[in-house]
């Protein structure tokens, strides 16, 4: 029998024998609160793994553990609060969810491969976990203090927010972010649209984001700038264009993967730019390359393999956008914007939906065409939009990254007290 009080004694009988493909089906679009509290009874979504090490270890009360992008990249929220807590807690023990190379990682970080033995058992152990998606298991244990950072304000509906173009959420992501214990929100935008679009009810905490920070120190932002664009071989008084759009809901391939389509003609491209000119294309993570980044001439470099794209945007001077939230990490850069969208119609009715027009609300020209943005590729005294800046950009400080520690550090101060204070009770 159920033991949940979410549910009637008729509701408990009927729904026991259920199983959880079925209750996906029958229940979870109609009472998702229902089926979270179903699916945590029934420990759904926890690894053999890692629960044999919740049961086996304690948590190091000194373990953080990071994870970006499903494991593909060293990028976003999570690195950057990784990097500055280096700097301030190096005394602590870090864990990065990391697919890739470990000498990508600074610091004497654990590198453990995605639903690894390693991955599991350091998760299991960990008092902090920081991700910018989500983690193969559904409930992580009540000691672990979970942030999520997310990865973008949205401009593109998002889970709940789409039942009006006939898709939604999944059973999966709705279980996993009610053990979310905080959200982390780059603006009072954000705020609104995230309760919305995940249903969610827990504690967020509005403070920017800290990949930002760099565009708010001179000094380290015009360092990483040189450095980056040496790596690329590219000189500092070339005009970088950067084009980095979003995945298409489409062309699905299968799992997290969509078809990728360019839009553009890259030599077509460089024959409008200004003399001096270099594209850096920067396809999604959940997008699949096909041929069309191939046999790329020397000033068109393919970087969507180059993990961080807050790195790629210090080195570029224009950003090319189309639906992708980081033309709002891009902004606080207060550098131009050209909007490409030649499937602007489409993707705001049958292939995805927005929350807002982008031909009122946008820091930049708007291209419908590839004509159009041939025509806008000098860009001349670029306007400041002051007005996106201020709804979008305005709390970041280039302190983002502090402020995130600090309250991680002050959450979790007291709630290993209480957790300390119940224990000693049960012991006497």
């Amino acid at each position: 029998m159920l033991k949940s009080d979410f549910m009637s004694n008729e509701e408990k009988e009927y729904y026991k024998d259920k199983t959880m493909d079925e209750l996906k089906t029958e229940l979870f679009y109609d009472n998702p609160e229902l089926f979270n509290e179903i699916a945590k009874e029934r420990k759904q979504g926890m690894p053999k793994k890692y629960k044999k090490y919740v049961e086996k270890f304690d948590v190091n009360e000194k373990l953080f553990f990071f994870e970006s992008n499903l494991a593909k990249q060293y990028t976003g929220n999570p690195r950057y609060i990784y990097e500055r807590m280096l700097e301030r807690y190096p005394d602590y023990k870090f864990v990065w969810a990391y697919n890739g190379d470990k000498d990508n990682i600074p610091g004497d970080a654990v590198v453990a491969k995605r639903k690894s033995k390693k991955y599991y058992k350091n998760l299991a152990r960990a008092r902090v976990a920081i991700n910018n998606t989500v983690f193969p298991v559904w409930f992580l244990r009540k000691e672990t203090f979970y942030l999520q950072t997310w990865h973008g304000t949205p401009y593109k509906l998002l889970h709940w927010d789409r039942e009006s173009t006939g898709r939604f959420t999944s059973p999966d992501f709705y279980s996993k972010s009610t053990r979310w214990d905080c959200l982390l929100s780059p603006n009072n935008y954000s705020t609104s649209r995230f309760k919305s679009a995940f249903k969610y009810k827990g504690e967020i905490l509005e403070s920017g984001y800290p990949a930002n920070d760099i565009f708010y120190d001179k000094a380290r932002y015009e360092a990483k700038r040189s450095h980056i664009r040496k790596l690329l071989n590219i000189d500092e008084d070339s005009t970088v264009y950067l084009y980095a759009p979003t995945w298409r809901d489409g062309g699905h391939l299968g799992g997290q993967m969509f078809k990728f389509d360019l839009y553009l003609d890259p030599v077509e491209f460089m024959n409008h730019a200004p003399e001096n000119s270099v594209l850096l294309i920067r396809t999604h993570h959940m997008s699949e390359e096909g041929d069309e980044l191939k046999d790329l001439n020397e000033n068109v470099i393919d970087v969507s393999g180059w993990d961080d794209a807050i790195e790629l945007m210090c080195a570029s001077d224009i950003l090319i956008n189309d639906y992708s939230s980081i033309v709002f990490d891009w902004y606080c850069s207060k550098k131009p914007v050209i909007y490409y969208v030649p499937d602007l119609e489409a993707y705001e009715t049958t292939l995805r939906g927005t929350y807002f027009d982008i031909r009122k609300t946008n820091c930049g020209v708007l291209c419908k065409s590839e004509e159009e943005l041939y025509d806008n590729l000098d860009v001349q005294n670029p306007k400041f939009h002051e007005e996106f800046y201020n709804e979008f950009c305005s709390l970041h400080t280039g302190h983002s990254a502090d402020q995130v520690i600090d309250y991680i550090f002050d959450k979790t101060k007291k709630d290993t007290s209480i957790i300390k204070r119940i224990f000693r009770k049960i012991k006497k």
